[in-house]
């Protein structure tokens, strides 16, 4: 009777156990490779979208004869750059604020030279939205996702928000 019982629990560690752990190892490969995936694609699209700020603050700064000095005030009115529609005067009053010598007719050649910059900010910050999206789907997962995955932190991202569909289409 024993042996029979030593049988059924070999056969069932073999037919149901090493099936079980063979899965469970390859969902670990799987999730915790989409996952350093995301966050890679992730830290990707943040260099991007610091760039596009870098771009998009030397362009002004060159053309409107700015100093290092109103970069502080450009971080203040960078949301509003990016979500505004190019004709916004806040962007020009803020110009001549900080440069009293910059010549009124040269701010749409500004605006358009930063275009294509909000434009690729705000399709950049999309795709980073996607990303963190994907992410919290992975790590909020059940079972047996929760067990396998190696680092279920989140990957921190503060999105500047826009309204898109106001103003991106025109662009």
């Amino acid at each position: 009777m024993i042996g029979y019982i030593i049988v059924i629990f070999v056969l069932l560690v073999l037919f149901i156990g090493v099936p079980l752990g063979i899965l469970l190892v390859i969902t670990s490969f799987i999730y915790n490779r989409r996952e350093r995936e995301l966050r890679n694609e992730a830290e990707a699209h943040r260099k991007i979208l610091e760039s596009t700020y870098d771009h998009i603050w030397k362009e002004i700064k060159q053309h409107c004869g700015l100093s290092e000095e109103n970069r502080r005030s450009f971080n203040n009115i960078y949301p509003n750059l990016i979500d505004k529609d190019m004709d916004d005067d806040t962007m020009l009053n803020w110009i001549l604020d900080c440069n009293i010598d910059f010549d009124p007719t040269e701010y749409m050649v500004v605006m358009d030279n930063i275009a294509d910059d909000r434009k690729r900010f705000v399709a950049h910050q999309r795709r980073m939205m996607t990303i963190l999206r994907e992410h919290r789907k992975i790590t909020e997962k059940g079972w047996p996702v929760k067990w396998v995955l190696k680092d279920k932190s989140a990957i921190h991202y503060v999105p500047i928000a826009t309204n898109y569909d106001r103003w991106g289409k025109r662009l």
